[in-house]
Parts: structure tokens; C-alpha cells; sequence
């Protein structure tokens, strides 16, 4: 439009050259707005660059609008509409000056390049967008398989849990319950014979005793399938086949019993990722494992690394890390599942920290 404008003050003077690069500029947005309102639109806007090439060859003074059109023919890709426009800029040649012809003919081929680059940037950006796309609904398909694993981890660690008890329960019931059943039985036989016997009042303190073993016994069974998973001795493990590569340091303040069965799961399956990703990545010598409870919150912190300088005063500026990945994803959305975060940090190693508040 510029160099356009630029040949029509060349040609045009007065109320003239103001009327020529009105038509001009309407022609252009006219013809551009056109071929964005759909199929009607398209049809429309192709009708006008077959008139205005028509215009061309009638009417001398319309070939200054080809440049425009020519630029919106080739975005349309019409080519009867491109063979009229072509002759058009034939039969104009014998209107113009020489050298503004030469300078016409160059903005021509320069706005069939300039549609043909645009052409090419708004195909690579619908691919761009198709492929975007693509990625999130894989995203999601992903993120929704995650869950299901993270759930099913959960399920599977319960069902261990829940087997481990019940097993605990079975030997009680059938091994210590039935010899206390048995005694408590066996005593009260003999209270009945021994009824007025000084060895009655004995009898009956034994088998009070019996009764509080048994109550305490129920009470221990009771205890067990109330118990969650001792987080502590479960990390003992998962870190220990570590040692043969790291050197492991395994830090644990927490207190086990007042923790709830939901972060429990949560704390364990945050560390195993945490040192799965360690196990298969790292080059690192030193992993540190730490657990700390505090008055609201529970701190979860895993960093492999080199060596700590310990000259250097303060801590190391952390530097913000964005992981992608699978396990990764598994430790934030542990941690955002119970109200909680994960901040993955890469100075001198890399570093998971995660918070999860108590209530």
C-alpha cells in the first residue's frame, strides 16, 4: 500500500490523488475483511478482484488498485481471476511512463511476494496450532492416566497394608486369642469345681487376669488395622539400594502416629519418584533425604549434589527448574492433591521440595 501510494502521487495530483488512494485503501480492507467472513465472504471478495481487474483494462486509472488485488488473488488462489489481472497490467503499460511502469511492475511482483510469504506464515501457524492441540489433548490424556497410577499406587500400598494386618490379626485370633479363650474356659471349670474351696478366691484373680490379657489383646488387634504405614522404616528401604552408588544421608523428624494415612502415601510415593529420577539420572555423589514436621505443615526436601561449599556464606541462590516430566509430574500433583506444592530447584545438583499443610 505504501509503494502503491507512493506511484499514485507520481500519476495523480490534487482532489485526484486523494480519491485514487481512498479507493484504494477501501479496496484493500474491503477485500481482506471479505475473505475472512466464510464461504459467502470468500465468494464476495473473489467477485470483487474479478471486477477490479475488468476495471484495469477498461479503465486506465483502476490498474493502480492490481497491486492490492493481486495480493488477495493469490491469497485466494484464483486463477481466472490472476489471468484477468495479468492482462490488466498489459493493457495498462501504454497509460504509464516508462519508468513509472518499471516501478509499477516491481510493486506487483513485490506484493505476489509478500501474499506468497503471508500464505506460507498463516499455514505454519495453523500447523502450528493443529500440533498444539495435538500436544494438549495428549496432555490430558497423559495427566488422566497419571492420576489413575497415582491412585492405583495408593490402592496397591493400602492393599499391602490392609494384607500385613489382617495377617497380624489371623495369628493373634487363631494362635494367642484361642490359648487365652482356652484358659479363661478352663479356669472358670475349675472355679465351678473348686467353688467353696479356699483356691477359688485365687482362681477368680486368675481369671481376671485372663479377661485384661484378652481386652488387651482385642484392644492391640484394634491398634494394628488403625496403623498406617510407617513412613520412616518404608523410605529405610527404598534408599537403601542407593548406598552401592551414593552416599546416602537419611533424615527423619517426624511424628508417625499423628500423621494421617493420606500423606503417609503421599510422603512415600513423592520419595520414590524423587530417588527413581535420582537412580536414573544423577552423576552426583551425595543424596540427602529429609522429613521434617513443623506446628502446620510437613517439609519433604531430596537433593543429589556434589559438594556444598561451606566457605560461602548463605545458601545457594536456587535457580528455578520446569520439569516435564512423568515423575516429576507425579511429585507436584502428590503435593497439590493435599493442598500442599513442589518446587523443583537445579544449583549444585537437583532439588525437590515439597510442602504439604497438615489440615
Amino acid at each position: 500500500m505504501a509503494f502503491t501510494s507512493f506511484l499514485i502521487s507520481r500519476k495523480f495530483s490534487g482532489m485526484q490523488l486523494v480519491v485514487m488512494i481512498f479507493f484504494m485503501i477501501t479496496a484493500a480492507f474491503m477485500m481482506s475483511y471479505f475473505r475472512m467472513g466464510g464461504a459467502l465472504g470468500r465468494k464476495v471478495n473473489i467477485a470483487l478482484e474479478i471486477i477490479i481487474s475488468i476495471a484495469a483494462i477498461v479503465f486506465p486509472e483502476a490498474a493502480m488498485l492490481l497491486p492490492i488485488t493481486v495480493y488477495e488473488i493469490l491469497s485466494d488462489r484464483q486463477i481466472a481471476a490472476g489471468l484477468i489481472s495479468f492482462a490488466g497490467i498489459a493493457f495498462s503499460a501504454e497509460h504509464f511512463e516508462p519508468d513509472n511502469y518499471v516501478l509499477f511492475v516491481i510493486i506487483i511482483i513485490l506484493s505476489l511476494y509478500i501474499s506468497y510469504v503471508s500464505g506460507k506464515q498463516q499455514k505454519l501457524e495453523k500447523d502450528n496450532k493443529k500440533i498444539r492441540d495435538e500436544g494438549e489433548v495428549q496432555k490430558e490424556k497423559l495427566r488422566s492416566q497419571n492420576r489413575t497410577l497415582l491412585n492405583e499406587q495408593d490402592k496397591n500400598i493400602y492393599l499391602a497394608q490392609l494384607s500385613e494386618r489382617n495377617r497380624i490379626a489371623r495369628e493373634i485370633h487363631d494362635n494367642v486369642g484361642h490359648m487365652l479363650s482356652r484358659s479363661l474356659l478352663q479356669v472358670g471349670a475349675m472355679m465351678v469345681v473348686h467353688k467353696n474351696e479356699p483356691v477359688s478366691k485365687e482362681l477368680s484373680s486368675l481369671r481376671e487376669t485372663l479377661d485384661t490379657a484378652m481386652n488387651n489383646i482385642r484392644e492391640s488387634v484394634h491398634d494394628i488395622r488403625d496403623e498406617s504405614i510407617d513412613v520412616e522404616e518404608a523410605v529405610k528401604e527404598m534408599a537403601e539400594p542407593l548406598k552401592n552408588k551414593y552416599n546416602v544421608r537419611f533424615d527423619c523428624d517426624i511424628s508417625g502416629r499423628n500423621m494421617p494415612k493420606e500423606i503417609k502415601y503421599a510422603t512415600i510415593n513423592i520419595i520414590k519418584e524423587a530417588l527413581s529420577n535420582i537412580s536414573k539420572y544423577s552423576h552426583n555423589s551425595n543424596v540427602d533425604i529429609n522429613i521434617e514436621e513443623h506446628p502446620v505443615m510437613y517439609k519433604i526436601v531430596i537433593h543429589d549434589y556434589e559438594v556444598i561449599n561451606e566457605n560461602e556464606p548463605g545458601e545457594a541462590r536456587e535457580v528455578s527448574f520446569t520439569g516435564n516430566g512423568m515423575g516429576l509430574d507425579n511429585i507436584r500433583t502428590r503435593a497439590e492433591q493435599l493442598g500442599g506444592q513442589a518446587l523443583f530447584t537445579n544449583n549444585n545438583g537437583f532439588r525437590v521440595f515439597v510442602r504439604i499443610p497438615k489440615n
